[in-house]
């Protein structure tokens, strides 16, 4: 084997190593927590048609992660690394399934390269440990993607078939999205090459059918738990159809101001968004984007066959429509990441095989890829080595060690290809590797649900003496990660402090999860409960330059009480 393949290896393990101590980190408030405890409790009550959170209707997800984790949870336990398995498993499809797709189109080595650019970029190593449903999305979107683009080149039913079914695997891991950015990219790439019988294909019909196969598990558990029982309050609403708010009003309400959910963000949020969790290939996709949009216009909107319009149209139209909706999240973004790897690489392989003649551009590239990995490696040393303590020697060592051979192999001999994207794509996998060994573990103790859920082991108190009472304003929320690792799920949230007058006729002795002000209201309200505990919590998923600091750290933690009724 020679030189080079070895560094090559050592990538793609470093990749895989960053995934696996990824598997390993605490779960987080708020939404991972919460999808990991409702597969909990699914698995327990054995109910896969009606999703239910603490006992109570839930209506904001399908249910795809839900049955898979419990599923996996019913094999190996329940755990937070058996809660990510499916996610991963899905995130090997989804990268195998970018490298068929883009081969189709570019080759074998673009296809090799799309693959790598998907699997090693910051959002992908994030969302295999964040896990939300956005990680099975984006995949089954890659996979159908691929399968369809497989029918229409080859005409085999085969693809058809699991076009369509990956499409519907997509909607019933997130909703209508799933099917949206697949025929967006499709359409668009019919339109560009002027293949406008493609429109109306009767096999398409035949697509509709087999993806109402699919989701009919979830839309005849939506209709009997919600539909069918139209006296029930649901998030506020009464008679709230399930069906309605499944494929119109949870992800189409975003944008016509229907969903109650609301932010701040503009209208650009996920342009730096973007720019950030695509990393390090931000600056070679911005190359291939500029490309690809001037190729159209020089063609005067005409692709030939042998070019596609999928990357363009399926990147674009999604991104234009997200950015447009009243409430965003930056994971929302990843389902154009299998389309922007495929373009980025398309491009990658034309300044290769071009090299002789865009030199220039090479080096300008070649450049802001070492610029990217020197910023990455600051950052990081200054979390690593000022921001927290070292949590693991071993890992920091094994960590750094791929950081010094990306940074060295600028001094060894290698082919343009792997000058280009080999240093990335090491940079990328040791930062994360200090990221998931050092920075997260040294965060989750301020994740204070856990550190509650501890201290109860510990001090033999029981999950169904513990109860909440916390009204937000001061930083606080039920926990799902109180529930998650304790032995079983907690008392519950009281909204009204008279409940807890109610709670001590059946139970002398419990305990309440507060806040700062709720804290003050039960000590007015009952002046012989007694602090037993205080924590420091703090939201790990928005850090500040304040938290950051060690030295002004403590002026940001929202103080978390146990009290003892």
């Amino acid at each position: 084997m020679s030189k080079q393949k070895i560094y090559w290896l050592l990538a793609i393990v470093s990749i895989l190593f960053a995934y696996f101590l990824g598997m390993l980190l605490d779960v987080m408030d708020v939404d991972t927590a919460q999808y990991a405890l409702i597969s909990r409790d699914m698995l327990k009550t054995g109910n896969y048609l009606q999703v239910l959170e603490r006992g109570h209707d839930y209506l904001d997800k399908p249910p795809l992660l839900f049955w898979v984790t419990s599923f996996f949870y019913a094999i190996f336990g329940v755990s937070q690394f058996v809660y990510r398995i499916a996610p991963f498993l899905s995130t090997l499809i989804g990268v195998y399934a970018t490298y068929r797709l883009t081969t189709l189109y570019y080759g074998k080595q673009a296809g090799n390269i799309a693959g790598l650019m998907l699997g090693a970029c910051q959002a992908y190593f994030l969302t295999n440990h964040d896990v939300r449903t956005d990680t099975m999305l984006t995949n089954a979107i890659a996979y159908s993607l691929w399968q369809l683009a497989a029918f229409t080149e080859k005409k085999d039913f085969r693809f058809l078939f699991g076009a369509f079914v990956g499409m519907g695997i997509a909607m019933l891991a997130k909703g209508p999205i799933g099917i949206m950015v697949p025929v967006l990219a499709f359409a668009t790439h019919f339109i560009l090459r002027r293949e406008f019988k493609q429109f109306f294909r009767w096999e398409w019909l035949l697509g509709a059918v087999i993806v109402l196969l699919v989701l009919s598990p979830m839309m005849y558990g939506l209709y009997y738990q919600f539909d069918a029982q139209p006296e029930k309050i649901t998030n506020g609403v009464k008679g709230e159809s399930g069906l309605y708010f499944y494929f119109w009003k949870q992800s189409f309400g975003r944008l016509t101001g229907e969903n109650v959910w609301k932010d701040d963000s503009d209208s650009f949020f996920f342009v730096h968004t973007f720019l950030w969790s695509f990393l390090p290939w931000q600056f070679l996709f911005l190359g291939g984007y500029i490309k690809g949009v001037y190729t159209i216009f020089k063609q005067k909107l005409f692709l030939s066959k042998t070019q596609e319009g999928l990357t363009l149209g399926g990147f674009t139209l999604p991104f234009i429509a997200m950015s447009m909706s009243h409430f965003k999240l930056p994971h929302y973004i990843y389902v154009v990441f299998p389309l922007a790897a495929m373009l980025t690489a398309g491009y990658v392989v034309f300044l290769i095989e071009n090299v002789d003649k865009y030199k220039k551009l090479f080096r300008w590239h070649l450049g802001l890829q070492i610029f990217t990995q020197i910023i990455l490696v600051l950052l990081v040393s200054v979390l690593v080595f000022w921001s927290f303590a070292i949590q693991n020697f071993s890992l920091l060592l094994i960590g750094l060690l791929v950081l010094m051979i990306s940074f060295g192999l600028f001094f060894v001999r290698l082919d343009i290809f792997s000058k280009l994207l080999l240093p990335s794509a090491l940079t990328i996998a040791g930062v994360n590797i200090l990221l998931n060994s050092q920075i997260y573990p040294a965060l989750f103790p301020y994740q204070s649900g856990k550190a509650v859920a501890e201290f109860a082991k510990k001090n033999n108190i029981l999950p169904q003496q513990i109860y909440t009472f916390v009204n937000g304003s001061d930083g606080a929320y039920h926990s799902h990660t109180l529930d998650f690792y304790s032995p079983a799920t907690t008392a519950g949230k009281k909204d009204d402090i008279n409940d807890f007058e109610k709670v001590y006729q059946k139970q002398k002795v419990f305990f309440i999860y507060t806040d700062s002000l709720g804290k003050k209201d039960l000590e007015k309200k009952y002046p012989n409960i007694k602090q037993y505990q205080r924590f420091n919590r703090y939201h790990i998923t928005q850090l500040t330059p304040e938290f950051l600091n060690p030295n002004t750290r403590k002026s940001t933690f929202y103080p978390i009480y146990l009290m003892k009724f």
